[in-house]
């Protein structure tokens, strides 16, 4: 008998995250939900992968009459499909997914980890956030960290028990997908060159940032520190690629300066397909972020023979070979992510090497891998 297994995000644009393991777990025999709101993206995955949509609405902040009311329509749609597993990834719909499947008894409830939203919390608010992950942990036979670091974290706070948790090999939530990542496509190198010729980068040294445009991916970091190159190197530039969330900005002027600076070009937000070929537009990427669950990008830039520069913070310390493919940086230091910035651009030996490198680097996090021992974690 086949059995049945939910996946359950809280936002539907999360199911990037997601991309292929429901189709691999279809394809061994599993019958596929995806717990997770509705939205064009959110169906249109579904599609691809095989897997019957079910719908929810639910915050993504704490709203305690509307979580109620989620967690009622949470619970009768376990009582309805009955799985014999539901894996649950970000905060909100595994506190009230955890909670509704303790109540009708799923068999096994798994916990996918994805970093501690209380990292740059203080007070009162990061007590909700970490007692939510407690409850969360307590309810889940399994909890899986996407990282060593976050586990590490985790431990430190007492969310969970180190006999209840567990790293698959290096990390990673899913894996990268080293056959879209991979910079031998010559349908890539065609894109990297159009891209080129449309911003006039061909005899630029480019530096690149890929993500949500929030102050905890130090955004702000990264463009005072590339402001302070500029002025004394106008033959590099900066390729932003992502959406800009102005809740998650401190400063609402951010968006008007980058726009307005001529050596930074404001891509916008892309498909998946599209980033390998933009990767490879790259020189250095950088990532100054604050913390993670992981840092997936990180990899795929690795993979793309892209030499890297990011943070001693979580998740992003666990992406990096540090010295070995990349640089990282304290959290916050913007005289050594300048530094490392400065490192990179100048030394082209090194810069050639950390490239090479990360080809290596990203086989270890080949998604095959992780799915395969998700697997052996729902046969046990």
């Amino acid at each position: 008998m086949k059995k049945k297994l939910i996946i359950g995000i809280t936002a539907e644009g999360s199911v990037n995250l997601l991309s292929g393991q429901l189709a691999y777990f279809k394809s061994l025999g599993y019958d596929t939900y995806l717990l997770a709101p509705y939205s064009e993206r959110s169906a249109a995955f579904c599609e691809r992968e095989g897997c019957v949509h079910l719908i929810i609405k639910i915050e993504r902040e704490i709203s305690p009459i509307k979580d109620l009311k989620s967690l009622w329509e949470i619970y009768k749609i376990f009582k309805r499909i009955d799985p014999d597993i539901v894996n649950l990834g970000t905060p909100k719909v595994s506190l009230l997914g955890m909670v509704a499947a303790f109540l009708i008894g799923v068999p096994k409830r798994i916990y996918t980890c994805r970093g501690f939203r209380f990292e740059h919390e203080n007070g009162i608010k990061r007590w909700v956030l970490i007692s939510m992950e407690k409850i969360t942990s307590f309810f889940a036979h399994k909890v899986i960290c996407i990282s060593k670091s976050v586990e590490t974290l985790g431990l430190r706070n007492k969310i969970f028990s180190k006999n209840k948790s567990e790293v698959i090999f290096k990390g990673s939530s899913n894996g990268v997908n080293l056959t879209l990542f991979n910079p031998e496509n010559e349908k890539l190198k065609s894109a990297h060159q159009q891209l080129k010729q449309k911003y006039q980068l061909q005899s630029k040294f480019i530096f690149g940032f890929l993500g949500r445009m929030v102050d905890r991916k130090g955004i702000n970091e990264l463009f005072e520190v590339f402001c302070e190159l500029y002025s004394n190197h106008s033959n590099i530039a900066l390729l932003l690629v992502g959406p800009f969330e102005l809740s998650q900005i401190q400063d609402k002027t951010l968006v008007d300066k980058i726009n307005r600076h001529p050596g930074i070009i404001n891509y916008g937000k892309v498909s998946q397909e599209d980033v390998p070929g933009i990767m490879l537009t790259l020189d250095v990427f950088v990532l100054p972020a604050w913390w993670e669950g992981f840092g997936n990008v990180l990899v795929q830039a690795a993979a793309m023979g892209i030499p890297v520069i990011s943070t001693y913070g979580t998740g992003t310390i666990d992406a990096v070979s540090e010295n070995f493919n990349g640089i990282l940086v304290p959290v916050k230091d913007k005289i050594a992510l300048k530094e490392a910035m400065v490192t990179l651009m100048d030394d082209d030996k090194l810069r050639m090497n950390y490239g090479k490198n990360g080809k290596v680097w990203a086989q270890h996090f080949d998604r095959k891998l992780i799915w395969d021992e998700m697997h052996k974690i729902y046969q046990n």
